[in-house]
This record gives C-alpha cells, sequence and structure tokens, in this order.
C-alpha cells in the first residue's frame, strides 16, 4: 500500500524520534544545550552582529511556536514582539551573556518538568492499564507495558503517550497481550492514511479485530490479517470516514458469516457506484441480512 509521506509527517516522526532519545538519555539535551551555548559565545568573540544572532533565535522561536500550536496569528504575534524587542534595546555584550544565560536556563527547566510530566501521565495511563489486564500481578504487566509503550514503531508516527492511549484502549477492550506490539503498528497505518485521533483509529482496528477473533478457524496473527483487511478497503470509491460508519453499523454480518469480507466490500462498492450514501447503503445491508 502506498503510505502519506508528507512533509507534515516527516517532522513529526523526527518529532517522536526525539523525544525518545532525550526521554532516554536526558543528558543529551544538556550537552545539546553547552553545545548552543559555546557556538554562541564563539559567535560573539568573532565580533559579529549580536542584533543577526538575536534574529535568528527569534525566528527559530517563532517557526517552533507555529509548529507546536499551528496557529498563525500567534506565531506572527510573538514575531513581531520579539523583532521589536531585538530594535529596541542597545545590546551591549553583558546584556546578550546575560540573556541567553536566563534563556538557555529556562529552556532547560521547561524540558525538565515537560519530562516529568510526560512521564507522570504515561504512569497513569499504564498503571491503568495493567489494572485491567491483572490487578494483583500489577507490577510486572506494568513493566511489560511500559517496554512495549518504547518500541519504536515501523513509521515512528506515533507518540509515547500515543502508544500508551493506544496500550490502554486494547487492555480495556481485552485484546490478547500478544497482539500489542503489532496492534500499534497497525493502529499507527491507519493513523496515517485516515488521519484522525488515536482513539478513532482504535476504534476502527478493534471493530476488525472483534471480526477476525470470532471468525473461525480464527487467524493466529489477527494484526497481520487486520492489515491486509485494511488494504482492501482502500481500493473502495468512497471515503474512509463513510465505510467505517458503515462498517461499525452492519460488521453483525460478518460476525454471523453471512458474508465473508471480501464479499462484504464487494457489496458495498456495489452500493456506491449506484449513487447510495452511508447511511442509504446501512439501511440497505441491514434489510438484506440483518
Amino acid at each position: 500500500m502506498k503510505k502519506s509521506r508528507s512533509l507534515f509527517e516527516a517532522f513529526r516522526a523526527l518529532k517522536n524520534l526525539v523525544q525518545v532519545l532525550f526521554k532516554k538519555m536526558p543528558v543529551l539535551f544538556l550537552v545539546l544545550i553547552y553545545l548552543v551555548d559555546l557556538g554562541i559565545r564563539s559567535y560573539l568573540s568573532e565580533g559579529f552582529s549580536t542584533t543577526y544572532l538575536l534574529g535568528l533565535l527569534i525566528l527559530l522561536i517563532s517557526i517552533g511556536i507555529y509548529v507546536s500550536t499551528k496557529s498563525f496569528s500567534e506565531t506572527t504575534l510573538s514575531f513581531v514582539l520579539g523583532v521589536l524587542t531585538i530594535y529596541s534595546i542597545d545590546w551591549e555584550k553583558a546584556n546578550i551573556t546575560l540573556f541567553v544565560i536566563l534563556y538557555l536556563a529556562y529552556i532547560v527547566i521547561v524540558f525538565y518538568v515537560s519530562v516529568i510530566r510526560l512521564a507522570a501521565k504515561q504512569e497513569v495511563i499504564l498503571s491503568q492499564a495493567a489494572c485491567k489486564l491483572d490487578i494483583k500481578d500489577h507490577d510486572r504487566i506494568y513493566k511489560h507495558l511500559k517496554a512495549i509503550s518504547h518500541t519504536t514503531t515501523k513509521y515512528n508516527q506515533l507518540s509515547i503517550l500515543d502508544k500508551s492511549e493506544v496500550i490502554r484502549y486494547l487492555a480495556f477492550r481485552q485484546v490478547i497481550t500478544g497482539e500489542y506490539e503489532e496492534a500499534i503498528n497497525v493502529i499507527e497505518l491507519i493513523k496515517s492514511v485516515c488521519q484522525t485521533d488515536i482513539i478513532s483509529c482504535c476504534e476502527i482496528y478493534y471493530g476488525f479485530y472483534a471480526y477476525c477473533y470470532n471468525k473461525q478457524p480464527r487467524t493466529p496473527n489477527i494484526s497481520s490479517e487486520i492489515e491486509k483487511m485494511f488494504d482492501k478497503v482502500t481500493t473502495l470509491t468512497m471515503s474512509y470516514t463513510e465505510f467505517f460508519n458503515v462498517f461499525a453499523s452492519t460488521k453483525r454480518i460478518l460476525v454471523e458469516g453471512k458474508l465473508t469480507f471480501e464479499k462484504y466490500l464487494l457489496e458495498i462498492r456495489e452500493l456506491s457506484l449506484k449513487g447510495y450514501s452511508s447511511e442509504d447503503i446501512i439501511d440497505l445491508m441491514k434489510t438484506k441480512y440483518l
């Protein structure tokens, strides 16, 4: 299947990779800060323009704000205020040094506060999942689930919190724990293709999972079977949202064995080509098979 590799997804993959790297080795962040400080001091010692240096700093910060908030107005306001500040102050060497020290200290503090918050939120999510699976063996299961959440996914599109949310969803749905790693990869694929929120992707996965789990004979690798099913869904002439709306309302046709998945898709494809809406297809399928 062709997978979207947009610039946004590439940046998201890089962001997730950096988060994992810094979470595993936080000291790297201090090394990075040291290198930045060393570069700034070298730049100033050569007598280059302080204004250019601050302008570049404001530009990079503004880009970071835009990537984080996706708000053009907020980013523009921050950028304009930063530029006005640069030109309204007479920057002496002592001032710029103090400014850089304070700003780098601020970044370090914010980084470690963010890491602590991320770790605390992940602990809560995975603890809920471990309690749901087996509260008596909570500690061992929690460690196992945490190890899964730190496993790198196939396309690096999910953050640690995303993977933790997926694990909690799978635990509450009583999905076989041996499927978790493959399930996370399939849900990542669904999210990349459908461009929807992580919980909706989990619900799509579970709809397929319930069908595969109840099908006889049961496939030994359910997640692999789900990925094959999802490949076939991409050939339909309707949007993913419309199909999953139909699937959520008519999957009992598959669970009860009244149609194979291939014939089920063929019915939907033919009705879609005739111009029926997703609601019409649901009504027609229910009338005919349920």
